[in-house]
């Protein structure tokens, strides 16, 4: 009988056993490999969002508080455009404007974007804003509001600041928690929809022009439904309708 055919455990491993060994590892490695390019490639993309933190400048034009703190600005690309305003944590900046609403500004913050859809975050402290000079060279009043119609949509509610960039990943069971706390602080609720043609589109989510309250957060991150009317206010499309008015799928 061969001294290969047992285990000594002070003796060198057997032929056999080495190759068992190298055979399994080998094995293992790569179907660990594989299991991992299965698992990832079924992810769903982060976003292509940003949030340039450490470029904190001045941004001027026309703030508003209602529904959500805004500023219609020429400063993202030369045209006018309207952005939505947050402070650098999870919270709105809606008690800050007050008497300035409908004024022309200048806000200190940084940019957080995705494709066409823009927020500011703003400095922390009380100085972040302050009243500016009017541009003369454009006109930097906000929109009316453009009817689109009644819609009845599926999808799910977010905050926009994560969705925007501040956040990977910014949708899902995963997010609820993070969401949850942003629309309570005050951040805009928004919806997130994707067609049959795999289109996706974010609305900024109103309750009859105005801000929603804290009565959304049971149906933040799930699937739901909401029947309600669709507008278009410049650069920004709007889903106006009541809590009531939306349902679990």
């Amino acid at each position: 009988m061969s001294k290969d055919d047992f285990f000594i455990g002070w003796a060198d491993t057997s032929t056999p056993d080495r190759r068992f060994f190298l055979a399994s590892g080998l094995a293992l490695l790569g179907g660990t490999a594989v299991t991992a390019t299965a698992l990832s490639s079924r992810q769903s993309a982060p976003g292509r969002g940003i949030w340039t933190m450490g470029d904190v400048r001045d941004w001027h034009g026309v703030i508003t508080a209602t529904p959500y703190p805004m500023l219609r600005t020429l400063d993202l690309d030369g045209t006018p455009r309207t952005v939505l305003l947050s402070a650098l944590g999870k919270c709105g900046v809606s008690a800050r404007i007050g008497a300035l609403a409908g004024q022309n500004v200048v806000v200190q913050g940084s940019l957080i974007a995705r494709d066409r859809n823009a927020m500011i975050a703003v400095q922390d402290g009380l100085d972040w804003i302050a009243k500016a000079a009017p541009n003369t060279q454009a006109n930097l009043t906000f929109p009316q509001i453009e009817t689109l119609g009644d819609v009845t949509l599926r999808g799910e509610i977010l905050d926009s600041k994560c969705w925007f960039g501040a956040m990977r990943p910014s949708a899902g069971k995963v997010h609820k928690s993070c969401a949850s706390l942003c629309i309570r602080g005050g951040l805009p609720p928004a919806f997130y929809v994707k067609d049959r043609k795999n289109q996706k589109v974010l609305m900024i989510m109103t309750d009859r022009g105005h801000g929603h309250s804290t009565d959304l957060l049971p149906f933040v991150a799930d699937p739901v439904k909401i029947t309600a009317t669709a507008q278009r206010w410049g650069n920004l499309i709007l889903l106006d309708g009541p809590v009531s008015a939306i349902g679990r799928v």
